[in-house]
């Protein structure tokens, strides 16, 4: 309470010389150089006022998205028998992704709560009145975060791919050991190598499987399909053991197709090669998420090059041809798509300083629980736009820049024109309200 009252002290005395001072000519050096001092003051105080609201809400917004992170990766991990060095591992390498989409919002938050708050305490009218232009807060606050989004730039190209790379390793290997926990009710899936199991009900309590087809495959076709009534798994040393009772097994010869036998049974066991041990590989390939943008800037090149080696060889006129010179130009989108995310997030940083600052002045009351609630409010809509861009600009409705930044340019649109609102609006009938008030009471 009281380092806060001196905070406000400080700003009020150098509100009070910068307003004297600037309502001069600077006749000498001296006033110029009390100006700049006092001015500076006023600077400092309004980027520290930022600092504990924007860590706070980072702190906040990133652990409710993670915890939809951990819902996702909790059945690939519980049971799995995975060291404590693993699982930490693997929810830490998630958490960069979370943060390069939780930092705007923080920003966002920030700046709501810290104008809100210099409004509330008449600080914005104060100032107003003393002839200081409210752009000459914002400039200071601009340029941290622009340097905050030049940060996440560096962010998203460096420490994100190489984190999105080695957490895809990592649930890869995860999935790879013990596969029978990977056997869900409903769909099909396929924990063993040339296996296609599919399941219509698991009691979890007696471990008991109901009506079960199983898919052999050799190669690539079908050999065998087995069908039962239900059964068990379990394990016996280094095997998995498949006991499935009241069935019937359907075999075709890969040699003569045309041979064809039926086996009915009551109970039948197969056995699968388990591998226990946890092993982390790595693997050379790489998504468009994986990648940064000089990365992807050289795979569009190469793919270019295809395109233009496909037209010169075989022309446009087969249907084969076509396709494919169709689906290389939606991986070029694709990879443009992800090249323009990686600047227009970190940028939506600054679209949301001037966002905030007229939203805060308006709302005023509520602290970092209301500036969070507006901030995920209007975080959602500009998802919804940056999604949508997205989706569209990947089937090549859109140019890849439209669909990454049109919601930037819309929100800083209207960040502008309100924030400039603000700015100029006339306070002296909030000046006299104030002054009535005093006077009634």
């Amino acid at each position: 309470m009281i380092i806060r009252d001196l905070k406000k002290l400080l700003f009020f005395v150098s509100f009070s010389i910068v307003s004297t001072v600037s309502w001069k000519n600077f006749v000498d050096k001296k006033e110029y150089a009390c100006y700049s001092l006092c001015m500076s003051i006023l600077y400092r105080y309004y980027v520290k006022e930022h600092i504990t609201p924007f860590f706070l809400a980072l702190i906040v917004l990133t652990f409710i998205l993670i915890m939809n992170r951990v819902f996702e990766l909790v059945y690939n991990i519980v049971g799995k028998g995975l060291s404590s060095y693993i699982v930490l591992k693997v929810f830490i390498l998630s958490l960069p992704f979370i943060i390069a989409l939780t930092v705007p919002m923080a920003v966002l938050v920030a700046v709501i709560t810290v104008f809100g708050r210099s409004s509330q305490d008449f600080e914005i009218i104060a100032l107003k009145t003393g002839g200081i232009n409210l752009y000459k807060l914002i400039i200071p606050v601009l340029i941290t975060v622009t340097l905050l989004s030049m940060g996440m730039v560096y962010f998203n190209n460096h420490i994100l791919p190489e984190s999105n790379h080695t957490v895809k390793n990592l649930l890869i290997d995860i999935s790879e050991k013990k596969p029978t926990l990977r056997l869900k009710e409903g769909i099909f899936t396929s924990p063993f190598k040339g296996y296609d199991i599919y399941i219509r009900k698991i009691n979890p309590r007696t471990s008991l499987l109901y009506d079960m087809l199983i898919y052999e495959s050799k190669k690539g076709k079908i050999t065998k399909v087995v069908i039962a009534d239900s059964g068990r798994m379990g394990t016996s040393q280094d095997m998995i053991v498949l006991t499935l009772l009241d069935g019937e097994i359907h075999e075709i010869d890969p040699k003569d197709p045309l041979h064809y036998r039926k086996l009915s049974f009551k109970k039948q066991i197969i056995t699968f090669p388990i591998n226990d041990e946890f092993i982390e590989k790595e693997r050379s390939y790489r998504s468009d998420r994986e990648l940064s943008a000089k990365a992807m800037r050289q795979r569009i090149a190469t793919v270019k090059d295809e395109i233009e080696k496909l037209e010169k060889e075989h022309g446009v006129a087969s249907k084969d041809i076509e396709r494919r010179i169709k689906i290389k130009r939606k991986e070029i989108s694709r990879y443009a798509v992800e090249i323009h995310k990686k600047y227009s997030i970190p940028f939506a940083s600054v679209v949301f300083l001037f966002l905030g600052v007229p939203l805060g002045i308006k709302t005023r009351k509520g602290g970092v629980a209301v500036a969070t609630a507006v901030s995920i409010f209007f975080f959602v809509i500009y998802y919804i736009f940056l999604v949508g861009g997205e989706e569209l600009a990947d089937r090549g409705y859109i140019s890849p820049f439209m669909g990454m930044w049109l919601p930037n340019i819309v929100f800083f649109i209207i960040g502008i024109l309100l924030t400039h609102k603000s700015v100029y609006e006339n306070s002296f009938h909030r000046i006299t309200k104030i002054f009535k008030k005093s006077r009634h009471d």
